[in-house]
């Protein structure tokens, strides 16, 4: 597959400069519409689900009705950016780079599916079903959109997540899961003088031992890191704190190392109550870790393969970041994420896409499908 990487650029900066951050579904739906429009032309079917006032319009592209898909093409049009950040930042491009608002984080993901399925040859279309989904929603974990996504992936033999690769030309199959929270603990205020007498309780006191217990599972080795990004406690040194807040986030390679958090706080929750304290939780939520099973890696076989006869690197890497494979794993389909082209610092003003990378990201995941045609 040749890319037009010009006309690329060009349907890429018309897309960058559209604000589709959550705070604006109008934006997300104008980006939707783009693609939606694209593939009215070629034929295929188009399906928009109003998901407003969440978010904007979750897109489906299918090249026929089916009950069974080969595979399915995901990609998230949303940003994790305020209103009139395309303003400030708008698309720009050097020799090397290009630079805007979700120029990498994934607007780059959503127009190489668009090529790829545009450029597909007709033998190919006609043997494979195929299904092509352009998330609305994905920066706050896809809420809204999960039920159309799983509908599809419960019929879908394999998915191809066009996040970001590595510049490297590597592709994943293995991301981390995450269980985050935000709890607060209520104890008992007094003075600091007479924590006995008073019969206070330090909410404080409380906190770091749950601190402590989820520390535990902070380990380099297996893979899972704990972070407590945020603590709020106490006004004065002298006054035992009534209240005290914080938020984690645990990131974990196992699915079942997940589990084992969610028991910990569960303790926790039993441990606190039994010593006369109070106990809000005020958000707790978890992904599933995207972990490979057996018929995962009996495909990167026959992905190696397809990657040695274009001159393409075979490549695998984990990542500790989250995207829709992570849930859509467990509906059973072979996952292979990070095909898009790719650059790097993502949710930040940083932000770029090494052009280089159009060409030979967007060809992979090319001759990716039309080998799923040869065996049908």
């Amino acid at each position: 597959m040749k890319v037009d990487v010009e006309r690329f650029l060009w349907e890429l900066e018309l897309l960058v400069n559209i604000d589709s951050g959550q705070c604006n579904p109008d934006g997300i739906t104008a980006v939707g519409d783009f693609f939606a429009d694209r593939f009215a032309d070629l034929g295929w079917i188009v399906e928009k689900y109003d998901l407003r006032p969440h978010t904007g319009n979750c897109t489906v592209v299918k090249n026929r009705e089916a009950d069974h898909y080969d595979v399915m093409l995901i990609g998230h049009v949303d940003t994790v950016f305020a209103a009139g950040e395309t303003q400030k930042r708008p698309f720009r491009r050097d020799e090397k780079n290009c630079y805007g608002v979700g120029v990498i984080d994934m607007k780059q993901g959503c127009l190489s599916m668009l090529h790829i399925l545009e450029a597909l040859p007709v033998d190919v279309n006609e043997k494979l079903n195929i299904v092509a989904i352009f998330n609305p929603d994905e920066e706050i974990g896809s809420p809204y959109s999960a039920d159309i996504q799983f509908r599809y992936a419960d019929i879908c033999d394999k998915v191809f997540v066009f996040e970001a690769g590595s510049e490297d030309g590597a592709i994943t199959i293995q991301r981390k899961g995450q269980t985050s929270g935000n709890i607060a603990i209520y104890g008992c205020a007094g003075h600091a003088g007479y924590m006995f007498e008073g019969k206070s309780l330090s909410a404080v006191k409380e906190l770091v031992y749950w601190i402590n217990k989820l520390d535990e599972f902070h380990s380099q080795e297996l893979g899972t890191s704990v972070n407590i990004g945020v603590i709020q406690a106490g006004e004065k040194r002298n006054v035992v704190p009534e209240v005290a807040r914080f938020e984690f986030d645990i990131r974990y390679e196992k699915r079942d190392v997940g589990e084992q958090v969610r028991d910990c706080i569960d303790e926790l929750i039993r441990h606190a109550e039994a010593g006369g304290y109070r106990v809000e939780v005020i958000k707790l939520g978890g992904t599933p870790a995207l972990e490979p099973t057996e018929k995962t890696w009996a495909y990167m076989e026959r992905v190696k393969q397809v990657a040695e006869r274009i001159g393409h690197p075979f490549i695998l890497k984990k990542r500790g970041g989250l995207s829709d494979a992570n849930r859509i794993s467990l509906h059973g389909p072979i996952c292979v994420d990070s095909l898009g082209p790719t650059g790097d610092f993502d949710h930040s003003d940083r932000e770029y896409l090494a052009i280089s990378t159009i060409q030979p990201h967007t060809n992979f995941a090319y001759e990716l499908i039309c080998d799923l045609a040869r065996d049908k």
